[in-house]
């Protein structure tokens, strides 16, 4: 296949905002596409080179993308720099520059689809001494046998800020249609192998395939995900009677995968993050019997002399940690509350009840004070439902409701499950614009558009600005961060890809025509940095209404 054929299908995409249509074009052009190539396909649809749970990044800031674009047209650094200040976004500047490059290929047979997946793979791979340049140059060679409409995309995929409006739910409804499976099958096996390219090769061979997909050792699955609740009344509503309340643990949820001495941690972000944490390592490999076992537990940081709970925000310190990981581990050492139970000696627990997941998992832990199962209680008391909870707020966040006879639904907030916090005053949102701070600080990012997300379109919705709360290392963390991640730039402000989730405490939400979700957030403060959460997972317009 060739690239342009694939940069016609997202021009296509691109002109439409209509949930439908899109889904129809895609489906239309999926139904065409061969089994070796429609992998690689849905991925670039999405915005991606890689399947979420590799973990591999292109790792291709603005600046070299910058100098592969001078690089590739002949036109001057300086030159590129205007350009994008004038225009704001880089793929509309790669388009305007290869539109009229002065270096033009001798030879061009035009780029095929072999080639930008052959070249973006080998972009990861350059590490250490001349790493920057071998990816400018890789960069810069794509860019030279590309057309003007291949650029542009081609950079806002490198950079990540493709703009389609493809997320999951269109790509789901449009592999069903193209393939004739229902919807929510294959979103229960995107759940379960979290691998769109994955899971449409094997239903491009053939859709009965969707069938096997289950849970795989050491393939983080998609967590289940838990509703919040007002009070200890709705919460018994929300699960019935009698229910399992475990304390709602100030930490880091944690998907353990182990097979005999082989240990892998993911995060509910489907991070590996095996190597930070050593000592969990070693307590999943001292006193979890089965050899073969894949759980979830929340890892909690302590203090080393008080014995006392950390807040998150340490816990965070450890996951950013890439070098003398067993210093910050005296310092800051962890301990895990497990809580459900997804595979045992490899049958699969998802089915299960979870009373049964519960009781199984309580056997598999020896008695020790490290790795231990949650604090909880079985009960349909009210009164011993809020003793627990104030007793959980002390050190902690609140409480769990647990049903018992749910099954594990990966991926989903069905119910199954609710969260009690101590204050419901909290959101988590998206950072999606950064706005200059004024005179010495004019280079310096101060304050902040918070957004929501739109379920139904895959997009953010704004809702608020936030500009207090930061500690001069949380705001020096959150510039790093925004300058990787901006593709537009304005006068005042910069327009980042949504990929910061903050959780922010509010006085009140008000009805307001000043930002397109029409709410306000009165006098919104960061309460934390979310380095746990995606940012489909912040707190959707639906459930901001369901709050008024």
């Amino acid at each position: 296949m060739m690239f342009k054929e694939l940069v016609e299908l997202f021009k296509e995409l691109s002109a439409t905002t209509k949930r439908l249509e899109m889904t129809i074009i895609l489906s239309d052009f999926l139904k065409k596409v061969n089994c070796e190539t429609i992998g690689f396909v849905v991925l670039l649809c999405m915005g991606k080179v890689f399947p979420t749970n590799t973990h591999i990044e292109l790792g291709v800031a603005n600046n070299i993308m910058i100098d592969a674009l001078s690089l590739s047209s002949g036109v001057s650094k300086k030159e590129v720099l205007e350009l994008w200040k004038k225009i704001g976004d880089l793929g509309e500047v790669s388009k305007k520059l290869m539109s009229k490059k002065k270096q033009v290929t001798l030879i061009n047979q035009g780029l095929s689809l072999e080639n930008v997946k052959e070249n973006l793979y080998k972009i990861p791979t350059f590490e250490g001494k001349g790493s920057i340049d071998l990816k400018l140059k890789t960069i810069s060679k794509l860019l030279s046998l590309a057309n003007e409409d291949e650029a542009l995309f081609l950079t806002r995929i490198i950079l990540g800020s493709m703009r389609t409006g493809v997320g999951k739910g269109v790509l789901r409804d449009s592999l069903a249609s193209a393939f004739n499976v229902e919807p929510a099958k294959i979103e229960n096996a995107y759940n379960l192998c979290t691998d769109f390219s994955f899971l449409a090769t094997q239903i491009c061979k053939n859709p009965k395939n969707i069938d096997d997909i289950n849970l795989k050792l050491f393939t983080p699955v998609n967590v289940m995900l838990f509703q919040k609740v007002k009070d200890v009344d709705e919460g018994f509503e929300k699960v019935g009677k009698p229910a399992i309340i475990q304390v709602k643990y100030d930490g880091i949820r944690a998907q353990i995968h182990k097979k005999d001495d082989k240990v892998i941690i993911f995060t509910r972000n489907l991070d590996d993050v095996t190597t930070q944490f050593p000592d969990a390592v070693k307590y999943v490999k001292e006193f979890i019997i089965s050899k073969n076992i894949i759980f979830e537990c929340e890892m909690v940081a302590f203090d080393s002399k008080t014995d006392k709970p950390l807040p998150f925000q340490a816990l965070s310190k450890r996951i950013k940690r890439k070098y003398d990981i067993s210093e910050i581990e005296k310092k800051i050492p962890v301990k895990m509350f497990c809580f459900d139970l997804l595979m045992l000696d490899n049958k699969t627990f998802i089915d299960e009840p979870f009373i049964n997941r519960h009781e199984t998992l309580i056997k598999q832990i020896k008695n020790n004070k490290h790795l231990m199962i949650a604090k909880g209680i079985k009960t349909s008391s009210e009164v011993e439902a809020l003793k627990l909870f104030n007793e959980g707020i002390q050190e902690q966040e609140g409480v769990m409701f647990k049903k018992l006879d749910a099954k594990y639904q990966a991926g989903s907030r069905v119910g199954f499950g609710v969260k009690l916090k101590s204050h419901m005053k909290e959101l988590d949102l998206v950072i999606t614009e950064a706005f200059f701070g004024k005179g010495r600080r004019k280079d310096w990012f101060g304050s902040f558009t918070l957004s929501c997300y739109d379920e139904l379109n895959n997009d953010f919705l704004t809702i608020g600005k936030l500009g207090t709360g930061f500690s001069d290392e949380q705001l020096n963390e959150m510039n790093e961060k925004i300058k990787k991640l901006i593709v537009e730039e304005k006068a005042d402000k910069v327009i980042i890809t949504p990929d910061i989730v903050v959780e922010v405490e509010y006085e009140e939400i008000q009805k307001s025509p000043t930002y397109n979700s029409g709410y306000a957030l009165r006098f919104p403060r960061l309460l934390r940095i979310r380095e746990d959460k995606k940012p489909h997972e912040a707190n959707s317009i639906k459930f901001i209404e369901s709050l008024l």
